[in-house]
């Protein structure tokens, strides 16, 4: 990807963060799971001890949901629901698959640990759709705790970060129809609407440039020799 393409992508994240998009990022080692088609590369694969990553983008434009509810301390939209993506990364092999609609999803804050000082905070991202082929995608992520408050509000677009430590966390996915895998993660770190860091890459020169220009220099010593010479 070159710069161009890499700053309008980003400059399209960030509108899509502006415009109620929920970026849900789950991160672990999977504790159970079997790709049966090879949809994480390898046929076969048995996924259980291996690195992943869970990320499921969705619209929490209440207009864009069935059923959307909340009071001070919780909000949710559930129901059919808008297009998402669920990008998912198995041992370093990743795969984005897009869905034109919601069958059934769930996005939730719950935070009645900071609002009423006790019982649990709770985050949930759930969306069920069929992407273009017909295979039928299944992405699930919700962490709570009872011990310490990690949604400071209930607004859609803050920033979250958790390392997992004190949370009882779960994540799942699963993919069905020409192409078949699932896995489950317990104790899970995650981050919500978090934008990836971009070190762009220091442009390197071709080998017929440094020729070129190893030459010149080449040349240049060469008539300031014959000078002294003279």
């Amino acid at each position: 990807m070159n710069l161009k393409k890499l700053f309008a992508t980003l400059a399209l994240s960030t509108f899509a963060l502006n415009a109620s998009a929920w970026v849900v990022t789950f991160s672990g080692i999977i504790d159970y799971g079997f790709d049966n088609t090879g949809v994480f590369g390898v046929a076969n694969q048995n996924l259980a001890g291996l690195g992943f990553t869970q990320s499921i983008t969705a619209n929490t434009d209440p207009a864009l949901w069935t059923i959307n509810s909340g009071n001070s301390f919780f909000t949710e939209m559930s129901g059919f629901g808008p297009a998402f993506t669920n990008t998912v990364t198995v041992n370093g092999y990743s795969v984005t698959f897009d869905v034109d609609a919601t069958s059934y999803g769930r996005q939730t804050l719950f935070d009645q640990l900071s609002t009423l000082g006790g019982g649990q905070d709770l985050l949930w991202t759930e969306q069920r759709g069929s992407v273009a082929n017909g295979d039928l995608i299944w992405g699930q992520q919700y962490a709570f705790s009872n011990t310490s408050a990690f949604v400071p509000s209930l607004d859609f677009n803050q920033t979250i970060e958790h390392d997992g430590m004190g949370l009882n966390s779960y994540a799942h996915f699963t993919i069905t129809g020409g192409r078949n895998a699932h896995f489950y993660s317990y104790n899970n770190a995650f981050v919500i609407n978090k934008l990836p860091d971009v070190n762009p890459p220091q442009e390197v020169s071709e080998p017929a440039t440094m020729g070129l220009l190893f030459g010149a220099l080449g040349l240049l010593g060469l008539i300031r020799l014959r000078k002294m010479r003279a």
